[in-house]
């Protein structure tokens, strides 16, 4: 029976990329994919343009995922953003900038980003298992053996890279949760990340499509502030969703209060302009007052309706009552979560591998010898953008580049 050098469970970027980089160090190396082929997420990456990175320098990296960049400082460091555009343009495949910030081939097809990884896969001889669903694997007289629907693998090392649970379609289904049990490792709850926000008592149906500018975002939960954020927010037909509301998401929970404040300036502020406004043109509408702030008219109009208060009221017969509601709105409007869009849409997975049981210098287990992880699988998430994907690249390269050959 072949015993490879390096089993990949999973074939995703994080597992495409270890093998490529094992491959290069003529190590023998196995990708046993569950669905008709690998590379699935890669195809869905930014809408099926594969956003695949990011630009910005390393530290910038770190601060985008949320409270664990810390532990890809190794990974990141060890394979850049700028590496892995190199490692593709080499291949033939021009990549761009746009002005966001986000990196995508010049051809705006993730398939051309699929194609050349299969191309250099096969050139390094990469044997590739696919329709094969692991269902067990341990480890034997320091072999592993990872047990298919169909046969038995064997290796030297193994790495589990089946991605988190967004996606399921794409072959992310929590597998690599129930194999790392196997080896005694313990999990942190998965949950989507990188996804819209339903609340209680949505009003805003009517104007979806409305979006907002950097906007503050308050996170409280059982009356207590936790987090504050600052991004984009638009408003749809079911819920919010945005740059800010999306990329917060991972610290979301049903029940939360989400506080956002659609009008760039706090309430005390707010009311002070608003009362010597009054004091000098106690004749200007409150409409009128309002337009000089950066707040979309239908919104303005609509929060008016809710609250009864009528759009062409005098700002010296403005009642105090109404004034502190209207400010409150538009500075500080509650929002209570009701539920986080689920796996389906979400675009990432909070939670997975504990990340305590694992050398942030090599990704290897430290539970099991041999054992490596990368990706998803592990309890980190990025925001949109192609952080993700650097993280699942860098990390399957370091574990390339960790496994020692004889």
């Amino acid at each position: 029976m072949k015993i490879y050098d390096l089993i990949v469970v999973g074939g995703g970027p994080a597992g495409i990329f270890a093998s490529i980089y094992a491959a290069k160090k003529n190590m023998s190396v196995a990708i046993i994919e569950k669905k008709n082929n690998i590379g699935k997420k890669i195809l869905v990456a930014g809408s099926g343009k594969c956003n695949i990175t990011h630009e910005g320098e390393i530290n910038y990296f770190l601060n985008r995922y949320g409270d664990h960049g810390k532990f890809l400082k190794t990974a990141l460091y060890n394979y850049k953003p700028k590496d892995l555009v190199d490692f593709i343009e080499s291949k033939g495949l021009k990549m761009q900038v746009l002005e966001s910030g986000k990196i995508f081939p010049e051809t705006m097809k993730s398939t051309d980003v699929l194609n050349l990884l299969i191309k250099e896969l096969k050139k390094l001889k990469v044997d590739i298992f696919t329709n094969s669903k692991v269902e067990s694997a341990k480890k034997e007289d320091e072999v592993f053996k990872v047990k298919t629907d169909s046969e038995i693998f064997s290796g030297k090392n193994l790495l589990i890279s089946t991605g988190g649970k967004s996606y399921p379609a794409t072959g992310s289904e929590g597998d690599g949760y129930r194999l790392s049990q196997m080896f005694g490792h313990s999990i942190e709850a998965p949950k989507p990340a990188l996804t819209t926000v339903y609340v209680h008592d949505y009003l805003y149906a009517d104007l979806s499509g409305i979006s907002f500018k950097n906007v503050k975002i308050e996170l409280y939960r059982d009356g207590k502030k936790l987090k504050e954020h600052h991004g984009d927010v638009l408003l749809t037909h079911t819920n919010l969703s945005g740059p800010g509301i999306i990329d917060f998401s991972r610290y979301f929970s049903k029940g939360d209060t989400l506080y956002i404040n659609f009008i760039g300036k706090e309430s005390d502020v707010i009311s002070e302009e608003l009362i010597e406004s009054s004091e000098k043109n106690g004749k200007q509408s409150i409409k009128k007052f309002l337009s000089g702030y950066n707040v979309p008219e239908r919104f303005l109009k609509k929060i008016f309706k809710i609250l009864d208060i009528k759009e062409d009221i005098k700002l010296g017969e403005l009642s105090k009552s109404d004034r502190i509601l209207l400010i409150n709105r538009l500075s500080r409007h509650e929002f209570v979560i009701s539920r986080l869009g689920n796996f389906d849409i979400a675009m990432a997975t909070a939670g997975g591998i504990s990340l305590k049981e694992v050398n942030q210098k090599t990704m290897e287990s430290k539970l099991v010898k041999g054992l490596y992880f990368a990706g998803e699988l592990l309890d980190i998430d990025g925001d949109t953008g192609g952080f993700n994907i650097q993280a699942a690249c860098s990390t399957g390269v370091l574990v390339a580049k960790s496994i020692k050959t004889n």
